[in-house]
């Protein structure tokens, strides 16, 4: 049996990357090609992850952080 061994880390770049793809989902974001969709996704959601590395979440409102980068990030980058 294979099994996949994730870590913590990882589990917290999954979040981030389903939650912007769900945020982008909500506001209607589709470019066309979903493939180079996700990669961006993929792209933004280590870059949220590298800028909150030291960040305490139990001081700062994750889905408020989420929401306002990818809200930025879909009006800069993709518009």
């Amino acid at each position: 049996m294979n099994t996949l061994q994730h870590t913590v880390e990882d589990f917290k770049l999954f979040e981030a990357i389903a939650d912007i793809a769900f945020i982008a989902g909500q506001r209607g974001f589709f470019s066309g090609d979903s493939r180079l969709d996700i990669a961006e996704f993929i792209h933004w959601a280590k870059e949220f992850e590298d800028m909150h590395e030291e960040t305490n979440w139990d001081e700062v409102d994750y889905q408020e952080s989420i929401e306002a980068f990818t809200g930025n990030k879909l009006r800069i980058d993709l518009h």
